[in-house]
């Protein structure tokens, strides 16, 4: 097994008020080079291209940047959640999808790094892994784990595709006036609540971690994960790269909070 490090990151810069079409802020996405001693990929040896899927509100959401820089600039006015996609230089492996939250805050700059890692199980040529070392290997920290992985091996075991940082140590943040978050706009539209709400039922500890571990949606994957991590009895193994967890002693708060996640997949279809 091998990991390539990558950093996926944004930039923002507060425009001028009052401008034409009342954006508020300047924003760059980017995939940068996991060793912080290049600012960028020189060429296309280690990553083929990069997808960034941004707001619908935006002309062209889905823009495929094919040489370094890796990145796309806009101006916007509110946070919301886009997915980059990694294509690694390497023959039939499989591009990977990253959820990543652009948060845009009131301050006058701002620049939120994430340290992402991309397990490559297969046979890596020598030419690619000098590559690796060179350009996507850190020192040693927790770092998330997105695995082309499709399956589970046992029940209370979930593979993690993708999982975030612990909190703690999750993002990096370099800033000048910061200032608060800018609320977030989902890319999903909103249905109408009904007029009575309904009583929401409790799963049962059993029911929630067979559909969790039966769950094949990547959004859903990643919600949950990083919901789970922030519970007690949750752990990480480090040699199977499996996120384990007991739900038997959640309370109903937690559980019904996991019930909500796995109901986000519904809502998709």
């Amino acid at each position: 097994m091998h990991i390539v490090e990558v950093i996926v990151g944004h930039s923002s810069t507060r425009l001028p008020e009052n401008n034409e079409n009342g954006h508020t802020h300047k924003w760059t996405l980017f995939v940068k080079p996991g060793n912080r001693d290049y600012d960028e990929f020189p060429d296309n040896k280690l990553i083929q291209k990069v997808k960034f899927e941004i707001h619908e509100s935006f002309a062209q959401p889905v823009r495929f940047v094919t040489k370094p820089p890796f990145k796309i600039t806009e101006t916007g006015f509110a946070s919301f959640t886009t997915l980059v996609t990694i294509f690694l230089n390497l023959p039939n492996e499989k591009p990977r999808t990253i959820p990543y939250e652009l948060t845009l805050f009131t301050g006058d700059q701002d620049v939120q790094l994430e340290t992402q890692k991309l397990v490559v199980q297969k046979d890596v040529p020598p030419a690619y892994l000098e590559l690796i070392k060179k350009y996507a290997r850190t020192k040693k920290r927790k770092a998330s784990l997105i695995s082309n992985d499709e399956k589970s091996p046992s029940r209370k075991m979930h593979k993690i595709t993708p999982v975030k940082e612990e909190e703690s140590s999750q993002k990096m943040s370099k800033s000048k006036e910061k200032g608060v978050p800018i609320p977030k706009i989902d890319i999903e539209i909103e249905k109408a609540s009904p007029k009575k709400e309904k009583k929401e039922k409790v799963k049962s500890p059993e029911e929630l971690t067979r559909r969790l571990n039966e769950c094949t949606d990547s959004h859903v994957i990643y919600k949950a994960s990083e919901y789970l991590l922030t519970l007690p009895d949750t752990k990480l193994s480090q040699t199977t790269l499996k996120l384990s967890f007991d739900l038997s002693r959640c309370d109903s708060t937690t559980l019904m909070d996991i019930g909500r996640i796995l109901k986000g997949k519904k809502a998709k279809k």
